[in-house]
């Protein structure tokens, strides 16, 4: 009978917090957007005024422009070095294949050096400076030229000799480290197609037989997969390397902010201002006006990471031009003028998805501890999540079509870097992309009311870890 009657008194800290909540949600409520617009504010320029955000975004800038131009960089080199290899040739092996002489020598100077470089007297074509310059001696000159070969004045010496079984045997001398020598397999196939020229003539087949040995043959590729990627190759290649860039620049800007989010939630815990706080506004206008605060500095960020590396990347071509004479797209062929706005616009919106969804589980998880160094341990689970998605998105890179991939994509946790890559690799259809933020927008809603919840109750929890079951029973609370 008594157990019916009796009035379990809360606990200190129990009526502590609830004196300063209902507090806190009378006059607060009145003025809720004026509370949210005072609170962002000041969050925007506490991040923006930081020595350490201005420091940091300038170098990070610094370093997208410098590797925007490296290709650039290594083109312009690559063309003004006037570095050759010298070739030398000696032949003790007679007629090959019906070539000698100028005709043997022009064969190996087309095959080496491409037919747009098989001048050999001038060495000189409108596409540079050939890789080989080729050369013929006298046999009685290979003592000669071998020492020419140790003292670096000759970088190869190919001796053509006919053994007794009238093969063409091939001596290759470098004073090159089989490591170092970029130029033996090169030489060596050379080697095989004479090799093989040689056999087919030597057993009588005319020079159309031979030749038809070498044609094609007819080889069609037939893809039945869906959501083939019809894009050119130079469009493809900046797709992906918009779409790499994003994801790194997603997870370290939904982490580092998200963990503002939660260690500047318990700082003032841990300082006891939150007390103060929350007589001037309420847990949701405290939760909400410190997500936008900060995730508005991270877009600032993120918007400047994006300007500049587009313009960084589209004056590529102008610089090319300005310091050869003609542009090559940066060395690489990467077709970043091509790049639709769509996808650049696509990586901000996932951004300010993905720090959303994360920053208001970042704040509740920042709410429930009792030192500013818990931190760290309190939100590992939630970065594991997110970890999970990141290595992901590179490993699907090579089937982005695969149905783990996909499904993936869809999961909210994992929307903003799985679909930014299936974006990126050219294989999404149109109706997919909505689908992923409308389902992460109501996951966004669900986690903002939990944490909301979470939040409320969590701030004012001083002198005590919460475990699973009352954090729990915070949630389910109204």
């Amino acid at each position: 009978m008594l157990k019916d009657s009796t009035v379990i008194p809360e606990a200190p800290e129990q009526q502590h917090q609830s004196t300063v909540i209902a507090r806190s949600g009378s006059a607060a409520n009145q003025n809720t957007l004026r509370n949210i617009r005072l609170i962002t504010v000041r969050e925007y320029k506490n991040r923006v005024m930081q020595r350490s955000f201005i420091i940091g975004t300038i170098v990070i800038l610094v370093l997208i422009i410098i590797g925007a131009c490296v290709p650039t960089i290594l083109t312009y080199f690559a063309s003004k070095s006037n570095s050759q290899t010298k070739l030398t040739i000696v032949n003790n092996a007679g007629s090959i294949a019906g070539l000698s002489g100028d005709a043997l020598t022009q064969y190996m100077q087309t095959n080496l050096n491409g037919t747009q470089n098989a001048s050999v007297t001038s060495g000189q074509s409108t596409s540079g400076t050939p890789r080989f310059a080729i050369t013929t001696s006298m046999p009685d000159r290979v003592n000669s030229l071998q020492q020419q070969v140790k003292n670096g004045a000759v970088n190869i010496l190919l001796v053509l000799d006919r053994g007794v079984d009238q093969n063409v045997r091939y001596t290759y001398y470098s004073n090159s480290t089989s490591i170092t020598d970029t130029d033996a397999a090169q030489v060596q196939s050379l080697a095989a197609q004479l090799n093989f020229l040689d056999k087919s003539s030597r057993l009588g087949l005319t020079a159309a037989q031979t030749n038809s040995l070498f044609v094609a043959p007819t080889f069609a590729v037939v893809n039945v997969g869906q959501n083939q990627d019809t894009r050119s190759t130079g469009t493809r290649l900046a797709g992906y390397i918009v779409a790499f860039a994003g994801i790194v620049l997603i997870f370290m800007s939904v982490f580092v902010y998200g963990m503002s989010v939660a260690v500047g939630v318990a700082e003032e815990k841990g300082s006891r201002i939150m007390e103060i706080l929350v007589n001037a506004a309420t847990p949701f206008q405290l939760l909400v006006g410190k997500i936008v605060g900060i995730g508005a500095a991270g877009l600032t960020q993120m918007t400047c990471f994006v300007i500049v590396g587009i313009g960084a990347f589209l004056l590529q071509a102008p610089l090319l031009t300005a310091l050869l004479g003609h542009a090559s797209n940066g060395g690489l062929g990467v077709d970043i003028a091509n790049v639709s706005v769509t996808l650049l616009l696509i990586m901000l919106l996932y951004f300010v998805l993905g720090f959303s969804l994360y920053a208001t589980l970042f704040a509740a998880l920042g709410a429930l501890v009792k030192r500013q160094d818990e931190v760290q341990n309190a939100v590992q689970p939630l970065t594991m999540i997110f970890m999970v998605g990141y290595i992901a998105s590179f490993i699907g890179i090579s089937t982005p079509n695969a149905l783990w991939v996909q499904i993936m994509s869809f999961i909210p946790f994992w929307s903003p870097t799985m679909m930014l890559m299936r974006i990126g690799a050219g294989i999404v259809q149109w109706w997919e992309i909505p689908l992923s933020i409308a389902i992460t927008l109501v996951s966004i809603f669900l986690c903002a009311l939990l944490a909301a919840r979470i939040y409320r109750f969590g701030i004012l929890l001083y002198g005590q870890r919460p475990g699973l079951r009352q954090v729990w029973r915070l949630a389910r609370s109204k």
